[in-house]
């Protein structure tokens, strides 16, 4: 009996620590994901109008409290070192996404998509690790 009882003990153990990796990993990657958030700010996607000025391809767009934007095209954010897309013809629609706090800072690409799938797997990881907590020992 003793040994079912050694194995029982061991069976909790692990699963005191895995529920506790979880949980930490989990809450780890959630705060990760609101501090990456908090400093480089909000992102808000909108759609602009190309245009071209003096030859050089131009964007304008409404910012949330309804300014007008206008920036050069080779002035976006990019991920990739590179030339970047081409520019559209004058008067067509883009999706373009800026920075709340400075509209001028705007991206072709969804900036910091790689926060929502961080939160994501965050959140399953300490739900995961609070769940297994629960399970009968």
């Amino acid at each position: 009996m003793p040994a079912a009882a050694s194995e029982g003990t061991r069976a909790a153990v692990v699963i005191e620590f895995v529920t506790a990796a979880l949980t930490a990993l989990g809450l780890g990657l959630l705060i990760a994901a609101l501090v990456i958030r908090l400093v480089y700010g909000s992102w808000t996607r909108t759609q602009a109008v190309t245009f071209d000025h003096e030859g050089h391809p131009y964007l304008r767009w409404h910012d949330h409290r309804y300014r007008i934007v206008e920036a050069l095209w080779a002035s976006g954010l990019r991920r990739r070192k590179g030339a970047g897309p081409p520019p559209l013809p004058a008067g067509e629609d883009v999706t373009v996404f800026y920075q709340a706090r400075n509209p001028a800072q705007w991206s072709l690409e969804q900036p910091y998509r790689g926060t929502r799938a961080l939160a994501v797997v965050g959140l399953v990881c300490a739900v995961l690790g609070t769940l297994l907590g629960f399970l009968p020992g």
